[in-house]
């Protein structure tokens, strides 16, 4: 899975926005602000690392938060993101 093209990832004063741009934004009005965990999903998604290999960029980014609770967010975050539309799988 991975993320769709035609979209970017931006920081702006201390925030992460991810936009639509080209043609893509014609279909995808939105703006999406990422957290600091968000973003570090997103790129991983980016790169086209599957769910558990994005689970472990972030165990190894953050001290003292368990695997299941790690895991739970990876999939709530994919499963938002398919029901957008914005992934390819």
């Amino acid at each position: 899975m991975k993320i769709k093209d035609g979209f970017i990832l931006r920081d702006v004063g201390g925030k992460t926005f991810v936009v639509a741009v080209g043609e893509l934004s014609k279909t995808f009005g939105k703006m999406i602000t990422l957290n600091e965990t968000g973003k570090i999903i997103w790129q991983c998604l980016t790169e086209g690392k599957n769910a558990d290999e994005t689970t472990d960029k972030i165990l190894s980014e953050y001290e003292g938060t368990t695997r299941e609770s790690v895991v739970g967010d990876v999939e709530a975050f994919i499963s938002k993101l398919r029901e957008e539309g914005i992934l390819d799988e």
